[in-house]
């Protein structure tokens, strides 16, 4: 159950249930070498029925996998401890409009590198632990999850790395880890203005162009309120939409590599567990904004009012209806963020608490956080009874939750 603060929605009461099954399969050869499949199929509707399915070759030498299966920098990560039920990539997710996996870029609770990563098609190698020390690679032809057909160009392959170290200190336990995952990918192609002349032989103004944006806007205010005018509404939308859209002649995309990078803690003395994580993401994404040409002559009215002085036209008032309006590709920075955690956790025997906290800050100015207070109580071998009370936000959204749950695995 949730309740939400903002005026989007009061929140209220669902039921949710998840299950998978899981296939597996062990040979051993005679010169020393592991053969083992995995395949784990969703017990619900779901879009990828089949989830994760892959053969895992074993030695001395480590371990070659080949199939679908998270990146390295997920798997051997170590994120903040949780005890909740761990439902939708975490359980922030309940709060509506708070966003915990971001498998698509965009700014996300969580630091694992299954934020953007996935279970795509993939050739892994981890080496034996040594000293406490494990290393794993990962690369992927088609970051695509689950990609099938032909081989095309290979313009949107990943590379993953993972780095973790389990040891001891004194009495307490220690885990270290560092993750990257680089993706290359293929930036969406933009309609820009360049400042070429339009249908009417000269460049658009950046007045012009507002005033046409204006005149569409009044179009469809006229269609939703029933105006007597909205012919007359119609033919000045259609000719400002022609205007605007003769002002669009060049086409252009660009992205750079979507990147993770994501650093784990934890440390155990006894019955607690503290934990800290980190994650920055590079988006590589690219968005349209307004870049005038400006064309200083003079002096102009900025304020319509003719008993005022009027101003020159310059950087500090520059006059739309002389600049060239034009578009350019500058980098989104909704996609660029910051996802730092910590977190403490205390067990004894089948009870287990854990308090956590995360947040994230993206480079647009935007944020998100969530506070989870976690019980979970073993009632069984395999069961589980998982509870948390929460707190969260994102930008204009605000709320508290509460899930609980069973969780049952043989």
């Amino acid at each position: 159950m949730s309740d939400l603060d903002s005026a989007e929605g009061n929140g209220g009461v669902s039921q949710y249930n998840d299950s998978e099954i899981w296939f597996r399969g062990k040979l051993e050869a005679d010169n020393g070498l592991s053969f083992s499949v995995k395949i784990e199929f969703e017990g619900f509707t779901h879009p990828d029925v089949v989830d994760e399915s892959q053969v895992t070759i074993g030695g001395s030498f480590g371990q070659v996998i080949l199939g679908s299966e998270d990146d390295p920098a997920t798997i051997m990560h170590y994120t903040v401890q949780d005890v909740g039920v761990g439902l939708a990539c975490g359980d922030p997710g309940f709060i509506d409009g708070v966003t915990t996996c971001a498998r698509s870029g965009a700014k996300g609770l969580g630091t694992a590198g299954h934020l953007i990563g996935g279970d795509s098609q993939k050739i892994i190698y981890y080496t034996p632990r040594m000293a406490g020390v494990q290393f794993g690679v990962s690369y992927s032809p088609e970051s695509i999850e689950d990609s099938g057909g032909a081989p095309v160009n290979n313009d949107e392959d990943a590379v993953s790395l993972g780095l973790n170290y389990n040891g001891e200190m004194g009495d307490a336990s220690i885990a270290l880890s560092v993750g990257h995952y680089q993706k290359s990918q293929v930036g969406a192609e933009h309609m820009l203005k360049s400042g070429m002349a339009g249908t009417t032989g000269t460049p658009i103004t950046v007045g012009a162009y507002n005033d046409n944006v204006d005149a569409i806007e009044a179009y469809a205010k006229a269609v939703a309120g029933g105006s007597a005018d909205i012919d007359a509404a119609a033919m000045a939308a259609a000719d400002a939409e022609t205007q605007n859209k003769a002002a669009f002649d060049t086409m252009a995309s660009k992205a750079d590599d979507q990147t993770l990078t994501n650093f784990g803690i934890r440390v155990g003395m006894g019955a607690f567990g503290f934990s800290a994580a980190y994650a920055t993401h590079d988006g590589g994404a690219y968005m349209v904004a307004k870049s005038p040409i400006e064309v200083q002559a003079g002096t102009w009215d900025h304020d319509g009012d003719a008993t005022t002085a009027e101003v020159p036209d310059d950087a500090a008032n520059p006059n739309p209806d002389n600049d060239i309006a034009r578009t350019v590709l500058v980098k989104n920075t909704a996609a660029d963020y910051e996802v730092a955690s910590a977190g403490v956790m205390y067990s004894d025997g089948p009870m287990a608490v854990s308090l956590a906290h995360m947040v994230a800050d993206a480079d647009d100015g935007s944020s998100a956080s969530s506070t989870m207070l976690s019980l979970s109580y073993t009632l069984a071998p395999g069961i589980a009874s998982r509870s948390t009370f929460m707190a969260g936000e994102q930008d204009a959204v605000e709320g508290t939750a509460f899930v609980t749950g069973i969780t049952l695995s043989f």
